[in-house]
């Protein structure tokens, strides 16, 4: 049979060879290359073959096959060997399945199938058995260190009853770690001989393994002085890992972990705080306990744990308080060997930006709406302005084709005039929604009958409603009511109703007006029309809102005048309602006023008259750039017996006022070149005595207040009708 050679590996080397004795021994060999793991176990199976001795060999499958294939360059015939039992080659990771109990190495088990293996081939062999086992090797590249060493002591205790030399083999790169120390020291103690890796045992001559010594002492030192440093580096590392777990529980945002069972197991003082939990309330419990909608709770952690990261995922959270708080989440899990640890969970709290994102979208809705409504309302405004003027220039016409007539001609002018007084009653309400909705209305507050108030909104709708057809029937209160309120206003308030009533009822139908006084004072006007929808009582006030489409919006209107009632009524610290029973039956709208509106009387006052037509002649000058409107109001006035003179621009107006000294000027105040203003500070600076009135298109508080401040007695604005130029005219003394 062939021999063993040495391969430059020296006798200590290796487990004893003695032909007298059975092998006895237990030996590490320490590697760094497998493959001189292999020509070393190959060294000690073949010294023992070339013995007539038997060998156990327990090895992976590369490990086997290497040293089969070593044996057979050698000369052995191991097809032979292996089946005189001479030669058994076991599976190292079957046998240690074999050998373990939940992993651990068994006692009982490893004899039975050890010790079978080890009687076996000495009853094959000429005593003795050579063994290399590999399966220790298995269980510390698995990090199973205390089942090695277990292992080692079975080997231990089994050799006590049978003669065996056993060689177990350990990658040096097992113990690359500086706390790796204790467990190599616990290696090479358990073994009666240690074999070192192949860059000291190849080594032959006794200068080259002290040079080796001597570097392995100097790399020990170094190791030493690396170990010091990195000491210091470990305190600085759990100092750094310290403010950041400081960093962490004191941020501002908040911070959780979660298990992958869905537990809370560390979250930070911000998290607490914005759910406002203490500590013992919120860790230790499920996540899922804490989401408003715990399906999404449940789909996050499966996300999570399936390796899926969150970047911004928007969820809810229910507070300690039961408020609902909105939060940004930013997640992804912690893995430590392919094993899900905990979630990473970042939360920030965009309740209040939630909020306003809500509010915003309300308020682009509404704007939304608002210009649908605006460019309704800019429609029907176009359809209201025209609709006076076709009358207006049609009585113009028949007038002039039948000036001979005056019957005609009168009809015509009665014509021009309504409507020229519904343009003005639809711009003055324009105008008044525009002040209120700015806040510049002035309340112009004095005691009034409420049966004077009632008699001119009658007197300012009874021409729609005659026209309509309609019968109007009114009940007030048998007791004079005095009312401390601003007249114009409420007139204005009950005419908007009246005509509100008219328009939407049709032809030949009932208005109703009637006022209580209790707790304060209601004034009700209902109606027999088409009544008001549901979804329309609510909104019925709000600015340009009107029915639906319908045959009922053809009558006009362009949704402001209900706004108005709304507003002046709150003006003077009261409500406005309006109720319907539903389609086709009606509707009603009541005023209420506080009982603080009310006054006592202790005799009744009459409503103010109206100054008579006829007044003392007066020298009067109208100052205009328009042509043609100075020239009309001129000409009225003469009518009416008064000197008039015509200035159309700022230094003629003052020449004709120093010269003339006329009582009363109704000067414009959008002149050119001079404008009213100037003019009016001119004269007063002159001396000038004569009573100034402002006519102009321009009514805003503002505008009033410039008026007086330049010199003004009088603010009035265009058009003027005849009743305010009469009382104008009256009290003014003769110079």
């Amino acid at each position: 049979m062939p021999t063993t050679p040495s391969r430059g590996i020296p006798p200590t080397a290796l487990p004893s060879r003695e032909t007298s004795a059975p092998p006895r021994g237990h030996a590490v060999q320490f590697y760094d290359d497998p493959s001189f793991l292999t020509a070393q176990v190959t060294d000690h199976v073949a010294s023992g073959l070339a013995l007539a001795r038997a060998a156990l060999v327990i090895a992976t499958l590369a490990h086997r096959s290497a040293m089969r294939d070593a044996l057979v360059r050698r000369g052995f015939k191991v097809d032979e060997l292996i089946a005189s039992g001479r030669l058994t080659l076991l599976d190292a990771q079957a046998t240690l399945e074999s050998l373990c109990v939940r992993g651990v190495p068994d006692h009982d088990r490893f004899m039975a199938v050890i010790g079978a293996a080890l009687d076996g081939a000495v009853l094959s062999g000429n005593g003795g058995v050579h063994a290399y086992g590999e399966m220790v090797a298995l269980l510390w590249d698995r990090g199973q260190r205390d089942a090695a060493y277990r292992l080692e002591a079975l080997w231990d205790e089994i050799a006590l009853t049978r003669a065996f030399s056993l060689i177990c083999g350990y990658p040096m790169s097992g113990f690359a770690e500086r706390s790796d120390g204790p467990s190599f020291a616990r290696v090479m103690e358990g073994h009666g001989e240690v074999l070192p890796a192949e860059s000291y045992a190849r080594l032959t001559e006794p200068g080259e393994r002290l040079r080796v010594v001597a570097g392995l002492q100097q790399a020990a030192a170094a190791l030493e002085t690396e170990s010091a440093v990195r000491i210091r580096a470990d305190q600085k590392l759990r100092l750094r890992e310290s403010e950041l777990a400081d960093f962490l529980e004191n941020a501002a945002v908040g911070v959780h972990q979660v298990d992958a069972e869905g537990l809370i197991v560390w979250a930070n003082q911000s998290e607490l705080r914005m759910l406002g939990y203490d500590a013992d309330e919120y860790i230790g419990h499920s996540i899922i306990e804490f989401y408003v909608d715990p399906s999404q709770a449940t789909e996050i952690l499966r996300r999570l744990t399936s390796g899926q990261s969150l970047d911004d995922e928007a969820a809810r959270l229910r507070a300690k308080d039961g408020s609902e708080r909105h939060v940004l989440i930013h997640s992804n899990g912690y893995w430590e060997n392919g094993r899900f640890l905990y979630t990473r969970c970042f939360t920030r709290d965009i309740t209040e930006r939630v909020r306003l994102e809500e509010d915003l979208r309300a308020k682009v809705a509404e704007l939304r709406d608002l210009d649908r409504r605006k460019d309704e309302f800019l429609a029907m405004l176009g359809h209201e302005l025209r609709n006076p003027l076709a009358p207006v220039a049609t009585a113009v016409q028949l007038a002039l084709l039948h000036e001979d007539d005056p019957s005609r001609v009168r009809r015509s002018l009665e014509l021009v005039d309504r409507q020229i007084r519904q343009m003005t009653r639809l711009i003055d309400d324009l105008l008044d929604v525009s002040r209120i909705t700015r806040g510049t209305v002035e309340l112009r507050e004095e005691n009034v009958q409420l049966s004077a108030i009632v008699q001119s909104a009658i007197e300012t709708a009874r021409p729609l409603i005659d026209e309509r057809g309609h019968r109007l029937t009114v009940d007030l209160p048998s007791t004079p009511a005095l009312l401390f309120v601003d007249p114009a206003r409420i007139e204005q308030v009950l005419a908007n109703l009246l005509n509100n009533a008219a328009k939407y009822t049709d032809l030949g139908g009932q208005i109703h007006l009637s006022a209580r006084v209790e707790n304060g004072v209601a004034i009700s006007v209902n109606d027999n029309g088409p009544g008001l929808p549901p979804d329309l009582r609510d909104h019925i006030f709000d600015l340009f809102v009107q029915g639906a489409d319908s045959a009922a919006r053809s009558r006009g209107g362009l949704g402001i005048g209900l706004t108005l009632v709304r507003r002046l009524v709150e003006l003077h610290a009261g409500s406005v309602t309006a109720h319907s029973d539903g389609p086709g039956k009606g509707s009603e709208f009541v005023v209420k006023l506080p009982a603080g509106r009310l006054r006592t009387a202790s005799s009744p006052t009459a409503p103010a008259a109206f100054l008579d037509d006829a007044a003392t002649a007066l020298r009067v000058l109208v100052v205009d750039d328009n042509v043609d409107a100075a020239n009309s109001l001129a000409e009225l006035l003469r009518d009416l017996g008064h000197s008039v003179r015509v200035a159309h621009d700022g230094p003629s107006a003052i020449d004709l006022v120093l010269r003339l000294r006329p009582q009363l000027v109704l000067l414009d105040i959008g002149l050119p070149e001079m404008d009213g203003y100037a003019v009016a500070r001119h004269l007063r600076r002159q001396g000038v005595s004569s009573t100034l009135v402002a006519l102009t298109g321009y009514g805003e508080a503002r505008h009033r207040r410039l008026a007086l401040d330049a010199g003004f007695d009088e603010h009035v604005t265009k058009p003027v009708d005849l009743r305010r130029l009469q009382a104008l005219l009256k009290p003014l003394p003769l110079n």
